[in-house]
């Protein structure tokens, strides 16, 4: 645990000093302040609108931050060496996978609080004042953020390639917001060679409309958030601890 928790605050310090979390916090700042534009076109539903423009925004950001870096890191000190002096120290291969995304996933929590906090204080100095749940929506784009890097960190190191890695994780992210969709289809089809392909991506893909909590939650009573909430925690650890595991037996099959 010790060489853990060393590895993700390096790694965590690491990564906010890297000029693309820099710019894209500032990016992110001039964009959400840009949305009260949005905000004044939308007449009477200005709040509403400044709140999902905000939400999703942040949400997007934080994926591209996470796939910068679950596609970069790892691949560039294997092509640095620099992953020599990590692992000749009494370091696990695992321990190390599992640090680097540690670290990854506190400096993207980091940076989306920050936009976070910088919309909020837009949505109160608009008079916004609920009810809907700000901190459940938060946690729903974090855990989609979550699980979509714990894909891409196996599709690196099984393609060794950011490019591709990113793409495919990006496919996988917009596939994740039609799972259910996909999930008729294969128990709808008329054909079952037809639907293999789709049966087999729906147990690869991360079902992210399970993370929509904002709209879970003012759809249903405030109780069932707090009753859903392990289950929605459970899923997104089990499915990020399997695709970590796989890039942990990558990882030790590579020589170094």
């Amino acid at each position: 645990m010790r060489n853990i928790a060393i590895l993700a605050l390096t790694g965590w310090q690491e990564n906010l000093r890297r000029r693309f979390y820099l710019l894209s916090l500032a990016f992110a700042g001039v964009f959400l302040y840009m949305s009260l534009i949005l905000g004044v076109l939308a007449v009477e539903q200005e709040n509403r609108v400044l709140l999902d423009f905000g939400l999703g925004f942040i949400e997007l950001m934080g994926l591209a931050g996470a796939l910068y870096g679950s596609t970069t890191i790892v691949l560039r000190e294997m092509e640095t060496k620099t992953v020599y002096l990590v692992l000749t120290r009494p370091v696990g291969r695992g321990e190390y996978i599992l640090g680097r995304f540690l670290g990854l996933m506190l400096s993207v929590l980091a940076s989306m609080a920050l936009m976070a906090a910088f919309h909020l204080c837009i949505l109160w100095a608009k008079g916004w004042r609920g009810p809907e749940p700000y901190a459940a929506a938060f946690l729903g784009a974090y855990l989609k953020v979550l699980v979509t890097a714990a894909l891409t960190t196996f599709v690196a190191l099984f393609s060794s390639s950011a490019l591709t890695a990113g793409v495919i994780s990006c496919v996988a992210w917009t596939l994740g917001h039609f799972l259910p969709e996909i999930r008729f289809l294969v128990s709808h089809g008329a054909s079952r060679a037809a639907v293999a392909p789709l049966f087999a991506l729906s147990y690869v893909v991360p079902d992210l409309q399970l993370f929509n909590l904002r709209d879970r939650v003012a759809a249903v009573s405030l109780a069932a958030p707090e009753a859903g909430l392990a289950w929605w925690l459970g899923y997104a650890a089990i499915y990020s601890a399997v695709w970590l595991a796989l890039a942990w037996g990558l990882l030790r099959r590579k020589e170094f």
